[in-house]
């Protein structure tokens, strides 16, 4: 069988605790084994399906804060109405509250009153697998399409996403461009710092080909 064939299967198999992937960095090759032979002391049946999902939606808003239902169902890629009933029922049960068209945990609603933090000035470069990418990767697949390869990072700019950075992934990621929502006096105005934070992330001598469709 092909390897494009067979780790789908297998990855399906460690989403359903089937196998388990050893992902020791001191050696080459990583094994796969029988999740029960690696972990035998797990209960898989100790939580039910939403008792288990309570538990990480408390962790998922301490970590975030505020989200929304749609962030929840993109990062834990479960089906909506499952999302959607257990977060009625923690509202009801008065571990998160409503706010803002989304959800925060209770015990922060009297320090978000008191709390006037601005969202500092900042050009973050984000790899696909971070926890906010993930959240609102659906938007973000959307908003930025392309006919390059890949994407291989997207820009978070002064606390909003604006824009991704495209090429091909191979050893190392190829930067074929910049795609930018800013207008051009603020893109040239924020270029260096935005380069450099790319840079980052896919290594200082790595080229940059084009920024906003122009070649570099």
């Amino acid at each position: 069988m092909l390897v494009k064939e067979i780790t789908p299967a297998l990855h399906r198999l460690q989403e359903a605790f089937l196998v388990y992937e050893d992902q020791n960095e001191g050696q080459d090759d990583r094994g796969w084994y029988p999740f029960a032979e690696m972990f035998t002391d797990v209960d898989l049946v100790r939580f039910s399906k939403q008792e288990a999902l309570k538990t990480l939606l408390v962790r998922f808003a301490y970590r975030l804060v505020w989200f929304d239902a749609d962030m929840a169902r993109a990062f834990y890629r479960l089906p909506a109405k499952d999302i959607d009933s257990v977060l009625k029922k923690m509202v009801v049960e008065n571990t998160l509250a409503k706010k803002d068209g989304g959800y925060v945990l209770t015990a922060d609603l009297e320090l978000l009153k008191t709390t006037a933090a601005q969202v500092p000035k900042s050009v973050y470069a984000m790899h696909r697998n971070d926890i906010l990418v993930k959240c609102c990767e659906p938007l973000l697949k959307e908003k930025y399409t392309h006919s390059y390869p890949d994407t291989l990072y997207y820009l978070l700019i002064d606390g909003q996403w604006q824009g991704a950075v495209v090429g091909k992934f191979r050893y190392t990621p190829e930067v074929e461009d910049v795609m930018l929502d800013l207008p051009d006096e603020a893109a040239k105005t924020l270029r260096e710092e935005i380069l450099a934070a790319i840079h980052m992330l896919c290594g200082e001598n790595n080229p940059i080909k084009r920024f906003k469709g122009k070649a570099i």
